[in-house]
């Protein structure tokens, strides 16, 4: 939605569709990178104007040729692979409030994405398998939650909305940003527990396929993207 609503409020977006032309989509990249967005993000900009013309073209009939599919798209930021170092994790929850404590927790915990956990409802949970019914990919998933992820579910009170968490998903975003610059670390962002996250399920020996329906990533090439093991635990793991 923030995506159409960017190139909705584009100056593109008054012109006709048939007289767009490739260079009025190459000065938009160029001054989208320009101010400051990352590669990844313009790519997948182009990629939402580009599945426009495609069905226009294709389940329409329009008589056009793809403009984006006519210029070069910007190189792809390296993925991040920022994860927590060691006392990190006990500083920022020192410094959070007692429901962002149990966020932050179960983001760690289960993998979740920011929005999985603050949709959650009490009622999904069911013994120690909390029960997506949808989720970013469109389908559902059961996540299993560890002693510690119970833990901290027990420790919110009880909602009459049967919600866990109160706000919306920016204001835990900020939050955790918040928490990190009063314990003076810096370059973590609420997603990067995600990464977390999921390193951790293969450090404890988990294998990819049990992973990947933890995580609920649809490929392996994106659960690769998210995972990034300790070289000396893997050290270890080679005697």
């Amino acid at each position: 939605m923030y995506r159409l609503a960017l190139w909705k409020n584009d100056k593109l977006s008054n012109k006709s569709i048939s007289t767009i032309k490739q260079t009025d989509v190459a000065q938009w990249r160029d001054a989208r990178i320009a101010s400051g967005t990352s590669g990844s993000t313009v790519k997948k900009d182009l990629a939402l104007l580009s599945h426009v013309f495609t069905i226009a073209v294709k389940e329409w009939g329009f008589p056009l040729t793809n403009p984006v599919a006519m210029i070069r798209k910007p190189k792809s930021n390296q993925s991040r692979d920022r994860r927590l170092q060691p006392g990190e994790e006990e500083l920022i929850l020192s410094n959070c409030s007692h429901e962002m404590k149990a966020f932050i927790t179960l983001a760690i915990e289960t993998a979740m994405r920011r929005g999985e956990i603050v949709n959650l409802q009490r009622s999904w949970i069911k013994g120690r398998v909390a029960y997506l019914p949808d989720t970013k990919n469109g389908t559902p998933r059961a996540v299993p939650l560890s002693t510690t992820a119970i833990a901290a579910i027990n420790t919110l009170p009880l909602r009459l909305d049967g919600k866990l968490f109160e706000y919306k998903e920016d204001h835990y975003s900020k939050a955790f940003l918040r928490a990190c610059r009063q314990a003076g670390i810096e370059d973590i962002h609420v997603h990067d527990l995600r990464h977390e996250a999921t390193s951790r399920l293969f450090e404890k020996g988990l294998d990819v396929m049990q992973v990947k329906s933890i995580t609920g990533h649809k490929s392996l090439q994106m659960l690769s993207r998210y995972t990034h093991l300790k070289a000396d635990d893997l050290a270890g793991l080679l005697g």
